[in-house]
């Protein structure tokens, strides 16, 4: 039985918990209402006026996210010259420097792009209206608040600590769960994958070139390094491709070789010889999105990589239901 001052606290966290909830749940809503209005805002060319990563001076690890790219273009609508930094509905979040290196990379200082501009007010404008990675987080965060504020809600409402039969706490459910959550996004990815790897192959084709096709290094704290007087760093490495292509007068740059998982070595031979199917200067067939010319890949077809999702999957569902079976065992058995 919780005391008052533990019940308190208790209903405080769940009350907590249920407004984070919602707030989320609503921002979901509302930014795919925004979206969907978004992707029939009107176009205009824009030229690409700055493109760089931001990066705090005390960065110590390339797996933080601690970076974000700045990429500001110039546009005219309503008889204004214009200038904007939104790229996708919701803002940019911080992100990891490789990441941020990818997204800056996709717009060069220079090129034409298509700005979507606000009908109704030709100061509110978005390079990428339909880029859903913003709702995805959003989703994720969603589903752990609202199993967060269901359990402490159930604990209040009881007024003790819920336990199974045998004393197993209920919120300890929530490991295993978060594991199978892992495990259904991922599989999502993966059929998503295998649905746009089918679709792309009968996408329109564009002659690209091969403007990039290097190693990325990254130092990432160590840790397991039980010294603390000092930051150890591993490394890993990925490649780093980017090819340039036109659709109509717009200037479009693609990183993605195929639609498989982003690969991640950690030797840097490996990176090199995967970085080595493509050389500077190469011309490449590219295959583009009708509906969104900046969505491209070179290998439609290709499964390299594609089952990455699937393994994910099947290892942290594994995980998750050898957790809950073991705990519902403990817990329930007589």
């Amino acid at each position: 039985m919780l005391d008052a001052r533990q019940l308190l606290w208790t209903q405080i966290a769940a009350g907590v918990c249920l407004l984070i909830f919602g707030g989320l749940l609503f921002n979901l809503l509302r930014l795919r209402g925004q979206m969907q209005a978004a992707s029939k805002w009107d176009t205009a060319e824009g030229i690409i006026a700055a493109s760089e990563v931001k990066q705090p001076s005390s960065h110590v690890s390339d797996d933080l996210n601690d970076a974000s790219p700045v990429i500001r273009y110039r546009y005219r609508a309503g008889g204004q010259d214009l200038e904007s930094d939104q790229i996708r509905i919701g803002g940019q979040p911080l992100t990891t420097r490789v990441l941020a290196g990818k997204m800056v990379a996709r717009y060069p200082v220079g090129s034409h792009v298509d700005v979507y501009i606000d009908p109704n007010d030709p100061k509110k404008a978005l390079l990428e209206p339909a880029q859903q990675d913003n709702l995805a987080a959003q989703l994720a965060f969603t589903i752990t608040f609202g199993f967060a504020a269901a359990v402490l809600v159930a604990h209040a409402i009881a007024g003790h600590v819920l336990y199974t039969g045998n004393g197993v706490p209920l919120f300890a459910f929530a490991l295993p769960f978060l594991a199978i959550l892992a495990a259904v996004f991922s599989v999502v990815s993966f059929v998503r994958g295998r649905r746009l790897a089918s679709a792309s192959a009968g996408w329109p084709t564009a002659a690209g070139i091969i403007t990039a096709s290097g190693v990325i290094e990254e130092e990432i704290e160590d840790k397991s390094n039980t010294d603390k007087s000092f930051i150890r760093k591993i490394h890993r490495y990925q490649v780093d491709l980017r090819y340039a292509y036109q659709v109509g007068k717009r200037d479009f740059i693609g990183t993605a070789g195929n639609w498989g998982w982003t690969g991640i070595y950690g030797l840097r031979e490996l990176a090199e010889a995967a970085a080595g199917r493509y050389s500077q200067g190469q011309p490449v067939i590219v295959y583009y999105d009708p509906a969104q010319p900046g969505n491209a890949v070179l290998e439609p077809d290709t499964q390299q990589g594609s089952l990455a999702p699937l393994i994910f999957a099947a290892i942290a569902a594994v995980v998750g239901g050898v957790i809950l079976a073991f705990f519902i065992r403990i817990g329930f058995s007589n």
